[in-house]
């Protein structure tokens, strides 16, 4: 393993060779205990690494033993995603100084008609 917990290719190529090997060794077994009637387990196994092979999955593998990217790291983001980032968060400013305004409003409003009653009992 690599210092950032990455299995390198070799190591990830082993890896699928051993596993290869040891479903090889299985169907042999099952074929030796059961015989003629293992047929159709070798065919289900052969349809299924065939599928396996074609799907993402499959395209993963080989993209990985061709020697491409070990991991699949987030590359570098168009101008127009840094654009649409710049703008939410201006927005978001702006929501917040209006929440802020409103606050205070609203702070206003709560305060305001004490005042008003107390001077009006105070002038009596």
């Amino acid at each position: 393993m690599s210092r950032d917990g990455e299995v390198s290719t070799s190591t990830f190529f082993g890896l699928v060779a051993g596993a290869g090997v040891l479903i090889l060794c299985g169907l042999i077994a099952v074929t030796a205990i059961l015989g003629p009637p293992a047929i159709p387990i070798w065919g289900s196994v052969a349809v299924f690494g065939w599928l396996t092979s074609k799907g993402p999955v499959g395209h993963a593998f080989a993209d990985r033993l061709r020697g491409g990217p070990e991991h699949a790291g987030p590359g570098e983001a168009p101008e127009e995603v840094y654009a649409e980032l710049d703008e939410l968060r201006t927005r978001m400013l702006e929501m917040e100084e209006r929440q802020d305004f409103s606050e205070r409003l609203l702070a206003e409003k709560k305060h305001a008609p004490m005042s008003e009653e107390g001077a009006s009992n105070g002038g009596s």
